[in-house]
C-alpha cells in the first residue's frame, strides 16, 4: 500500500513481530496484579543477585551473574512483549482505521484483535464505526502535545458523537477522547507512524479531507 494513500494505518515493524509472536485476543486485560507480580519477582531476583554476588567465589561468578541477568530480565521482557503486541491489535493490527476517499471519511476506534484477523474486511460497511461526508464534519483540529501525538481530531455532528458514546464496543474510547478534547473521533497519528514518517502521513490526511470539503477548526 503506497504512503500517498490518504488513511492512516499501524505501520510500526517491531509491534508488527511482537504481535506475531504474541497474539492477543478480544477482551485481554493484563490484570494489575499480574503486573504487580511480575515486578515483584524482578525485586526478589535483584535482590537475591545484589546478596549472591558477593558470596560467590571469584571463579564462579560469571554464571551466576549469566542467570541472574536471564532470570530478573524474563518478566520485563513478558511485559514488554504483551504491552507491544496490544498496542499492535489495540490499533488494527496494519488495517486501516482512518481513511478518506471520494468526499467521505471512514474511521474505526475498535480495535483489530488476534481472533477477528480472519474475519477482518475493511470493505464491509460494518467495519467502520464513523462514516459520514467530510463536508459533515463540523471541524477538523490537530493537537502535538498529547502523547501519541500528533494527534488527528474529527469534530462530529452531535449523533455521530452520540453513537460513538453509547455503542459498548467505541463507548471506553470515545468518551475518553470526548473527555479529553471534546470530541470521540481521534486518532494519535505518532503511534501509527514512525518518528520520521508521522508528519508527513499527517499532512496527507488533513491535504485530504481539505479537498474532501472538511472544514478546519
Amino acid at each position: 500500500m503506497s504512503v500517498a494513500v490518504p488513511e492512516l494505518r499501524m505501520r510500526r515493524r517491531l509491534l508488527r513481530v511482537l504481535g506475531t509472536l504474541r497474539p492477543i485476543r478480544a477482551g485481554y486485560r493484563m490484570r494489575p496484579v499480574t503486573v504487580a507480580g511480575l515486578f515483584g519477582l524482578v525485586a526478589v531476583w535483584a535482590l537475591l543477585l545484589f546478596l549472591a554476588v558477593p558470596l560467590a567465589l571469584p571463579g564462579s561468578r560469571l554464571p551466576l551473574l549469566a542467570t541472574a541477568v536471564v532470570l530478573v530480565a524474563s518478566p520485563l521482557a513478558y511485559l514488554a512483549l504483551s504491552i507491544g503486541a496490544s498496542a499492535w491489535y489495540g490499533y488494527g493490527a496494519g488495517h486501516p482505521m482512518l481513511s478518506i476517499s471520494d468526499g467521505e471519511v471512514r474511521g474505526r476506534l475498535r480495535g483489530v484483535w488476534a481472533d477477528e484477523l480472519a474475519e477482518a474486511d475493511p470493505e464491509d460497511p460494518a467495519w467502520w464505526d464513523v462514516r459520514l461526508p467530510a463536508r459533515a464534519l463540523t471541524g477538523v483540529r490537530v493537537e502535538r502535545d498529547r502523547p501519541g501525538g500528533p494527534l488527528l481530531i474529527l469534530d462530529v455532528p452531535p449523533e455521530v458523537a452520540e453513537a460513538l458514546t453509547s455503542h459498548d464496543d467505541t463507548r471506553k474510547l470515545a468518551e475518553h477522547w470526548r473527555d479529553r478534547v471534546q470530541s470521540p473521533a481521534a486518532w494519535q497519528v505518532g503511534l501509527f507512524e514512525g518518528r520520521f514518517r508521522r508528519e508527513r502521513r499527517l499532512r496527507i490526511l488533513l491535504e485530504a479531507l481539505a479537498a474532501a470539503g472538511a472544514p478546519r477548526s
